[in-house]
């Protein structure tokens, strides 16, 4: 099944399943942004629900008719994931997936994780648009909003230039090298090891450390540093596939979660990287720095840890030994 969805302005592509988020500042700025979502769901024959408020459900429900169904009694946030989850489960075949469009409430502002589940789960066609009425909240507000949505940040979603794809929001991103951080990587790894342990899958971590990275940094200056960390990830998320997450571990050190991978597997991963690595120029002759090396750590679950923290620690115990060893090479735990 296609993992990615186009919708929107221009037919922008985003990751299955889409959980997004919308702030409007009224009703009519609401209706004319979820219209045209709702008419490209019913031509794709994707079930629309929209749960909201009765004014704009009738306008909604005498425009589309039978093709959206409409729910103004309020769905608390407790019972709100059984209920999508129950929505989606008895989609008749005759549907190719699931649109919800929530009018939020402040209830749903302590509702952490509001899709975590459904986030495991590639295969889901399910689009998830929260939208929250901007000028009925405070700014203390809209910060934990920001914060319990993390995948996509949506403010027009007709308008170009204003749509973001699985956002990478700030509070995720690491702002010198522009891919996700240490915390967005825990908070990912968690995840990834409840379902790996559910289904009995596996998974595995690469920790990566660059060699000799102060020298780099004390003969060329900390600007040809950030350099050589920004082209680094860049090889790296080029070097992965799409389901596997990059990130920042801090310093120069970077970690990548391999989902359903095992370990061997993932020492050929890091062998692949270690070479791409190698191959580069970072600088296209302009200076010196050549030789750019890495030294990789590998470790998989279940094998070697089962806990975040745990498999992490084994990772960078590996990591460690491949810089004792010289560094420029890949070191499984043992």
């Amino acid at each position: 099944m296609n993992r990615y969805i186009k919708l929107g302005f221009e037919g922008i592509e985003l990751e299955l399943p889409v959980h997004a988020l919308y702030l409007y500042r009224d009703n009519a700025q609401l209706l004319e942004n979820i219209e045209p979502l709702i008419t490209e769901g019913t031509e794709r024959k994707e079930k629309c629900i929209f749960v909201g408020s009765d004014s704009n459900s009738k306008i909604l429900k005498k425009k589309f008719q039978k093709n959206v169904t409409t729910i103004t009694k309020g769905i608390g946030a407790a019972d709100f994931i059984p209920w999508i989850k129950s929505e989606y489960d008895k989609l008749p075949k005759s549907y190719h997936g699931l649109r919800v469009f929530l009018e939020s409430t402040e209830d749903y502002l302590n509702y952490e994780d509001i899709l975590d589940d459904f986030n495991t789960q590639p295969d889901l066609r399910l689009f998830l648009l929260c939208q929250y009425r901007i000028d009925t909240i405070t700014s203390d507000q809209l910060l934990k909003i920001l914060k319990i949505h993390p995948y996509v940040f949506v403010e027009h979603l007709l308008k170009p230039n204003c749509f973001y794809s699985r956002v990478k929001h700030r509070i995720w991103l690491d702002p010198l090298t522009g891919i996700f951080n240490r915390r967005y990587f825990e908070n990912q790894l968690s995840k990834e090891l409840q379902r790996a342990s559910r289904y009995e899958h596996t998974l595995s971590i690469l920790f990566i450390d660059i060699d000799q990275f102060k020298k780099i940094n004390d003969e060329y200056g900390h600007q040809v540093g950030d350099k050589v960390l920004d082209q680094l990830s860049d090889i790296l998320e080029r070097s992965v596939r799409g389901v596997d997450v990059v990130a920042r571990y801090g310093g120069d050190e970077f970690i990548v979660l391999l989902p359903e991978t095992k370990k061997s597997h993932a020492i050929k991963t890091a062998e692949r990287i270690l070479k791409h690595i190698k191959n580069y120029d970072f600088f296209k002759d302009d200076l010196k720095v050549k030789d750019v090396n890495v030294s990789i750590g590998v470790a998989g679950f279940p094998e070697d840890a089962g806990g975040t923290y745990e498999l992490i620690k084994k990772a960078d115990t590996a990591l460690y030994q491949a810089k004792h060893e010289g560094g420029a090479r890949v070191i499984p735990i043992e």
